[in-house]
């Protein structure tokens, strides 16, 4: 009988030992999900309207690396809320695929008549960017003064963004009302 009641008590344990890591499995996924996952993909559902100021321009960037202090002109941006386009690149980057990017995105500001900001990868952490951007060069969409959608470098599924002016150009179309 001690036999029966061990296997019994055994079973017992088993059960509570398997709902036990299928609840915390379920738990640790759900909090993963909450928390936004890995990368933290960021996705908008509607395109969004840049602020009257970057449109109808001369199509020139607007370099805010340059700036006595780049972190607090981002941030101030941010706090009030604004929706603009800010280009991200690496300081000593010449490869030719990279320097090829810049030319679609220069060509696009000029071409559209829009403004974006230029930034390089120097200030993002201060900046908090990297936080949700680690590769370089990328293209961020603000609304609200809250990143909503970004280029991923590092991405195969947006690597035709970056072959061509016209893959830019379909992405952006995408996200930024025109």
């Amino acid at each position: 009988m001690s036999k029966k009641s061990n296997k019994t008590s055994n079973k017992k344990l088993l059960l509570i030992a398997i709902i036990t890591l299928a609840a915390i499995a379920i738990f640790g996924f759900v909090f993963y999900k909450i928390l936004g996952g890995a990368g933290k993909k960021v996705e908008i559902e509607d395109s969004i309207v840049l602020d009257a100021e970057y449109k109808n321009t001369d199509g020139q960037p607007i370099d805010i690396s340059k700036k006595e202090d780049p972190v607090s002109f981002l941030a101030d941006l941010t706090a009030k809320k604004k929706n603009f386009v800010v280009y991200v690149s690496l300081p000593v980057c010449n490869s030719d695929q990279a320097r090829k990017f810049r030319e679609y995105v220069l060509e696009f500001q000029h071409k559209n008549k829009i403004t974006f900001y230029n930034l390089t990868s120097d200030y993002t952490k201060e900046a908090g960017i990297y936080d949700t951007v680690k590769f370089f060069p990328s293209v961020l969409i603000y609304k609200e003064g809250k990143i909503v959608s970004f280029l991923r470098y590092d991405s195969d599924e947006d690597l035709e963004y970056y072959k061509s002016y016209d893959g830019f150009s379909k992405w952006l179309k995408k996200h930024v009302e025109f």
